[in-house]
């Protein structure tokens, strides 16, 4: 896909140089031609040779000089080492050109306009080329400098994306572990005294496991797929806490298709679990609510408990979780834990509905292509 995809950019700025050679130099040889008629009147010999030599050779002149250029290196060199090869090639290749027009004049001239080639005239045809050259070699190194810049900036945007999916995925492999201790944990507290619950336990973790790796490997979920984990999660905390774990959900239908980030649910259920009801010796409830407003989920998860008093008392799970939104949707997600009252606490999530559109390096413009011409 990249491939091509340089390809088709080099085919463009392949197409573009040509189009800019024929346009400027066209440009020119209109000039050239109103100056020959208004100074020496119509002579059909002279028309052709002015088209056929500004019109045709001046543009192969200038695209050697290019070739030539590139295959010296000098786009890569500085500007204070450029500049005076620059000048130089440029009154060079002038000089050649006001040469071969004085030799083509003696060539295809009547006799009586020879005595018009004269020191004047040489010069001023030299200058004529030196601006027309200066002009190409700005214009062409501009635009070489131009796109230099923009590859730069591509590289730039190309790093930062890299560094974007390192980062989610080095924090969504800190999630897996922390569920699997707490998890491992309640199997080996049941493995002597309940082996059926004990077994029961492993096969739920199984699934959860199997969720937490699916090889897809996607940055979201649909709610309704996030929700069949959390019933695998709860469904362990059913066999530990028995009685003393209520558990209500109330999703809108609508809700069930928006996305959310994978695992992230889960790491507030979790979270509510350890920090909220397993401190609790009688147990207490859990409500999970989603509805949709305004193309936005907004997504409570509530629990039995108390906020801690130091404001810090959120766990690595949140922390993760407020990272991962900020990294898949900048400001347009939060994620808020407070108590409604003394006896509850609820962690608010609001991010869009719809599934994040992340740049990924293989989308992004080939800079190489853009930095050929």
């Amino acid at each position: 896909m990249n491939d091509e995809r340089v390809n088709e950019g080099r085919a463009v700025s392949h197409r573009a140089y040509w189009l800019c050679q024929f346009t400027g130099w066209g440009v020119f040889t209109l000039y050239v031609l109103s100056m020959s008629l208004i100074y020496s009147g119509f002579h059909l010999r002279a028309v052709i040779s002015i088209i056929a030599f500004d019109g045709g050779f001046c543009p192969l002149a200038t695209h050697t000089l290019r070739l030539w250029m590139r295959r010296q290196g000098w786009p890569s060199l500085p500007i204070a080492r450029l500049l005076p090869r620059v000048a130089v090639a440029g009154l060079l290749l002038a000089t050649l050109l006001t040469s071969l027009v004085m030799l083509l004049i003696v060539l295809t001239a009547p006799d009586a306009r020879l005595r018009d080639i004269n020191a004047g005239a040489v010069v001023g045809t030299l200058f004529v080329f030196v601006i027309a050259i200066g002009g190409w070699l700005a214009i062409y190194f501009g635009v070489l400098a131009r796109r230099r810049q923009r590859a730069l900036e591509i590289n730039a945007l190309q790093l930062e994306v890299v560094a974007h999916d390192a980062r989610l995925r080095s924090l969504e492999s800190q999630l897996n572990p922390h569920f699997l201790f707490n998890c491992l944990n309640s199997v080996r507290a049941l493995i002597v005294e309940d082996p059926a619950r004990a077994q029961t336990m492993v096969t739920r973790l199984a699934e959860l496991l199997r969720y937490s790796l699916n090889t897809d490997r996607a940055e979201t979920v649909t709610l309704d797929e996030e929700l069949q984990a959390v019933n695998d999660y709860l469904s362990l905390e059913r066999v530990r806490f028995e009685e003393r774990l209520s558990i209500d959900v109330a999703i809108d239908p609508g809700a069930r298709t928006a996305h959310v980030p994978r695992m992230l649910v889960l790491t507030l259920v979790e979270n509510a679990m350890k920090h909220g009801i397993a401190h609790l010796p009688s147990g207490g409830g859990l409500r999970i609510g989603a509805t949709i407003a305004g193309g936005e989920l907004h997504l409570e998860v509530a629990n039995s408990g108390t906020l801690p008093h130091d404001a810090v008392g959120t766990g690595v799970g949140l922390g993760n979780a407020r990272e991962r939104l900020r990294l898949l949707y900048g400001a347009s997600a939060s994620l808020t834990l407070t108590a409604r009252d003394s006896r509850t606490v609820v962690a608010a999530l609001s991010l869009p509905a719809k599934a994040p559109t992340a740049s990924r390096v293989t989308d992004l413009p080939p800079a190489a292509a853009e930095a050929t011409a």
